[in-house]
């Protein structure tokens, strides 16, 4: 299988489980499931591989109303991230500038490699209006779609990166429950930046301030920069 049939195999197995115990509340106030898919071709013939998680997405697919499908939210992440038919506003959004900015300097410090980015979230379940999630949603996705550890695997990333911040440190230990968060140098402290260690990740894997954090952001973004391309 090549790796978006052992995504798809991944999200098979467990979306009938999350659609049934969904039912009971109401889909219109959430925005729809983040189901990852990769252009295989860059990611088979890439020299480092790079995963960037973000917290959970606003309105993702929200003019779609719920999608049906796995196959289907495949798709359109493909169309979106893959093809980069992207939204409008993306410009703005200080999680995609802090996305770029990783990317720009990834590749700076690495002008001979081909490099491939993807893009997941810690939770896979947003609000359709404001940010955070909902404490029902997100019972029922830890209990019936854990899959982000399996997603890591799948992908075999050489960089992670979690634009999470420090309040969302539970959620990546849910889903790799040997992660301890260690602290860079003696002069940042370790809810500003700090590398995640644990089997499940590469030895290059970062936490560090949501984006939208702009002043403690800005101040740990080079160390960060160093930590992932020395």
């Amino acid at each position: 299988m090549n790796i978006n049939e052992k995504l798809l195999s991944t999200y098979h197995n467990k979306w009938p489980d999350l659609s049934e115990n969904l039912q009971n509340l109401k889909l219109s106030q959430y925005a729809n499931p983040l189901i990852l898919s990769f252009d295989n071709k860059r990611y088979e013939s890439a020299d480092i591989r790079v995963m960037i998680f973000g917290q959970e997405t606003k309105g993702w697919l929200n003019g779609d109303g719920w999608l049906k499908t796995i196959d289907e939210a495949s798709s359109r992440y493909y169309s979106f991230f893959c093809l980069e038919n992207f939204y409008n506003g993306y410009g703005r959004s200080s999680f995609w500038k802090a996305f770029r900015l990783f990317d720009k300097e990834i590749r700076n410090a690495n002008p001979d490699k081909k490099i491939y980015f993807s893009w997941n979230n810690i939770n896979k379940i947003g609000r359709l209006e404001g940010t955070g999630t909902d404490p029902e949603v997100e019972k029922i996705e830890k209990e019936f779609f854990s899959v982000v550890r399996s997603e890591v695997e799948i992908f075999n990333p050489d960089i992670v990166i979690f634009l999470t911040g420090p309040s969302r440190d539970s959620k990546i230990k849910h889903h790799f429950d040997d992660a301890e968060f260690i602290p860079v140098d003696s002069t940042m402290k370790k809810r500003a930046i700090a590398k995640v260690k644990s089997q499940y990740l590469p030895e290059k894997t970062i936490r560090l301030y949501h984006p939208s954090y702009f002043g403690g952001f800005n101040k740990v973004r080079r160390k960060a920069i160093l930590l992932i391309t020395e």
